[in-house]
């Protein structure tokens, strides 16, 4: 429970959802999974700059059920079993890379997308992969920022991988440009 003060000064009380485990997603959610995503894509309405990501394309069905096959696309799910948010990632090269979070706009807040990334994190080691990589938004605070409170730094141009070169072009030529965007790193065994 986390209680803030509003500016008229009385207490306001928000609860989380309780109960709330990290577990492997199954198949039968990755619509459920697309419908999280379009919900986390909101909070960008409230920056102008990024608002048309809140009806932009979300990551598709068919590549959830991929990543659960793999193994590598978990969900933050209540006491009930309902996924309130998901992670997916993909083993490449040496690295766990994340593909996408996502914590469903309604339980956002709470610490999930810290529960996914710590999971992800020591599912990297637990395979003996060097690292954990990601591509964000720069200067939002739910993103670069957010990821460097949890230990992954900024790779200048010349850290890239070859992957990480080919997904950041990737990502300027749909309209994510450079100039916004980051790629990050967190050593698993360091």
């Amino acid at each position: 429970m986390v209680t803030q003060l509003p500016l008229d000064g009385a207490p306001l009380v928000k609860n989380g959802p309780t109960g709330v485990t990290i577990r492997l997603a199954r198949n039968d959610e990755a619509e459920t999974l697309c419908q999280i995503e379009r919900s986390a894509a909101q909070a960008f309405r409230l920056i102008e700059a990024f608002s048309w990501l809140s009806v932009g394309d979300v990551q598709s069905a068919e590549t959830h059920r991929r990543l659960t096959a793999a193994g590598t696309n978990w969900v933050a799910a209540d006491g009930s079993g309902r996924p309130l948010g998901f992670l997916s990632a993909e083993v490449a090269d040496e690295d766990l890379h994340i593909c996408e979070i996502s914590v469903s706009h309604l339980h956002q807040g709470f610490g999930l997308g810290r529960k996914l990334i710590e999971h992800a994190i020591e599912n990297a080691a637990a395979r003996g992969l060097e690292a954990v990589t990601l591509t964000t938004f720069r200067t939002i605070p739910w993103n670069c920022p957010f990821y460097e409170r949890l230990g992954f730094r900024i790779l200048e141009d010349g850290e890239f991988s070859p992957r990480l070169t080919d997904l950041m072009d990737r990502e300027d030529a749909d309209g994510l440009s450079r100039d916004t965007r980051c790629a990050m790193r967190l050593d698993v065994n360091a």
